[in-house]
């Protein structure tokens, strides 16, 4: 596109945004950003910038997502990093995707009941709950595939961001307040992320983390067998076994765990939603599985004729939801160990079947469909999406379940492991713990596409189980109501998955009282959570939507925004640079 008509586009597209704004824009609305090339939504201003620079440096969607992953790790350790894992969603600028699994897995000693005795792991904290991490698997296998940058480059900017330093976010302030009590149970932990004082560091000062980035370049130079198998898990499993008298919390992990670690490519979740394709996570995400079968619910009603927000609209959404968690509950694991009726939960007749459950006006609990398969602490993950100039789409969430995750730091790594053990789900049940298995997941890393190819919406979020939900609630903001990406973000979100009673978690300062006093009405009970609740947060990018009437060249935008409920960091190239290369 020429300059002059670059200029005339972008303006066309923000008044374009501005026609359509919706009157219920929260007190932290912000605009989407704009550009022409590759666009970065994530909830960290280093990762996005680290990611930015890849794009410029002529990297694709994959080679910036890796490099946001491991400079998160650094600038946003609360959330995700080399301790951790998360799932990938793909798709080519020639429409292939691929969905690609780096969930944490058991070790092979941990059995049914490891986490029923009583012990520090009922605080969702300690060695015990830490499964083996598969970040530095995942994104070197997706380098290797999709990508043009080596694994040392990637790496790069995080190892850079260790050593120098990172300002810290006050979101990150926040949460090293919050666990402050955990992180002081490790004193490798404590040395990593709190003063010399054991006081927090405050919003703009600098967290220098020497150790992890020592980590960075030994994987760097010696490539991913350093953690899996070389020294790296050598100090892991040291750190599982020594002697804690004070917190009688030993780990079950071994080299042979880390050894046998593999990131698995899966058949991504395909289905249909008001003729958009819906590329979604397989298991052991539920992500996938539960968006797919909601929106197949979904589609036997017709939203917009109902009104965005209104008491039809949502009441459907919610019962479609605790359709969609009983069946989650139910029959999703990880498909390894246990076989998935994933074909039949999304299917048509099926959806079909279980949207005739759902009374008009009327809330009930509903129990799992009759088919034979073939309250938590605050969790904390982000979500990265990118887009680059050529079209590539990635959808990338990752972990280390919740905030700071296990609370350790294993001694001389500056790696925080995770704590997603605690995912598994009760002894005799679908999810019950094993050895080697991967546990449950809400993450709902997630890519929309118009009919004719056009990716309009790569969106993902972070919050636990409430992930779902929020991806879900932008995919109907957009698709039902036309909502451009900023507003479908920035809408009030409801979620009833603990919904028992009838209960709905809702934000209600922009809902019209009458509305919820008929939802209240038909028997829904109401957390109202005022304008904002802090979570799930949900970053996104896409490809302004195709206009009848308009030509393909006045509508190349690209939009990225970071949820107004977490820090802003969403940013676009300036200008397009030499064509990202990408692997089909």
């Amino acid at each position: 596109m020429r300059r002059g008509a670059a200029a005339v586009f972008m303006l066309v597209l923000a008044l374009w945004c501005a026609a359509i704004a919706s009157a219920q824009t929260g007190s932290r609305f912000r605009p989407a950003v704009t550009g022409t090339a590759g666009v970065v939504g994530t909830e960290s201003p280093a990762a996005s910038q680290a990611a930015l620079q890849a794009l410029n440096a002529g990297g694709n969607a994959i080679d910036a997502a890796a490099t946001a992953v491991f400079a998160m790790g650094v600038a946003r350790p609360q959330s995700c990093g080399i301790g951790g894992g998360g799932f990938l969603v793909y798709r080519s600028r020639t429409g292939a995707s691929r969905s690609l699994d780096f969930r944490e897995t058991a070790p092979a000693a941990f059995r049914e009941h490891s986490l029923t005795p009583p012990g520090l792991h009922k605080k969702f904290t300690g060695h015990l709950t830490v499964g083996v991490p598969g970040t530095v698997a995942g994104m070197a296998a997706a380098l290797q595939r999709y990508g043009t940058f080596s694994l040392t480059q990637a790496m790069a900017p995080g190892e850079q961001l260790a050593r120098e330093g990172v300002a810290v976010t006050g979101s990150l302030s926040q949460a090293m307040t919050a666990n402050r009590d955990r992180i002081a149970l490790f004193p490798s932990t404590v040395r990593t992320y709190l003063k010399p004082d054991g006081s927090a560091y405050a919003e703009g000062e600098t967290l220098r983390q020497p150790e992890l980035g020592a980590t960075y370049r030994r994987i760097m130079r010696e490539g991913v067998g350093a953690f899996y198998g070389g020294d790296i898990a050598r100090a892991i499993v040291r750190d599982m076994r020594a002697p804690r008298p004070a917190t009688k919390d030993a780990g079950l992990l071994t080299v042979k765990d880390f050894a046998g670690y593999k990131a698995v490519w899966r058949d991504p979740i395909r289905s249909t939603y008001r003729e958009r394709t819906i590329i979604g996570m397989p298991p052991p995400s539920s992500g996938g599985i539960a968006i797919a079968e909601m929106l197949g619910i979904l589609q036997n009603f017709d939203l917009t004729a109902s009104g965005q927000g209104s008491a039809d609209t949502l009441h459907r959404i919610i019962e479609a939801q605790k359709i969609a968690w009983a069946d989650r509950g139910k029959f999703v694991a990880d498909p390894d160990v246990i076989p998935q009726p994933t074909a039949t939960l999304i299917s048509s007749g099926y959806t079909k079947a279980r949207a005739a459950e759902i009374l008009p006006t009327l809330a009930r609990q509903y129990a799992p469909g009759a088919i034979e398969p073939p309250a938590r602490p605050e969790e904390s993950t982000t979500h990265i999406s990118i887009l680059d100039a050529a079209g590539n789409a990635v959808a990338v969430t990752c972990t280390v379940e919740q905030e700071f995750g296990s609370a350790v730091v294993a001694p001389g790594t500056g790696i925080l492991l995770n704590n997603e053990l605690t995912d598994f789900g009760n002894p005799g049940t679908a999810n019950a713990p094993g050895p080697g298995k991967r546990p449950r997941s809400s993450m709902s890393p997630t890519i929309v596409v118009q009919p004719g190819g056009r990716p309009t919406l790569v969106v993902g979020g972070a919050g636990g189980a409430r992930i779902i939900m929020g991806v879900l609630n932008t995919i109907v903001q957009s698709v039902d109501f036309d909502q451009p990406i900023d507003q479908a973000l920035d809408a009030p979100r409801l979620d009833a998955m603990n919904g028992e009673g009838g209960r709905v978690e809702l934000e209600d300062d922009r809902i019209p009282e009458a509305t919820l006093a008929e939802l209240e009405r038909r028997g829904h009970k109401l957390q109202r959570l005022g304008d904002y609740a802090n979570r799930p947060r949900v970053n996104a990018v896409g490809m302004v939507p195709a206009r009848p009437g308009l030509p393909p060249e006045e509508t190349d935008g690209r939009l990225a925004i970071s949820d107004p409920r977490t820090d802003d960091a969403a940013v676009a190239q300036r200008a397009r640079p030499r064509e990202p290369a990408g692997r089909r």
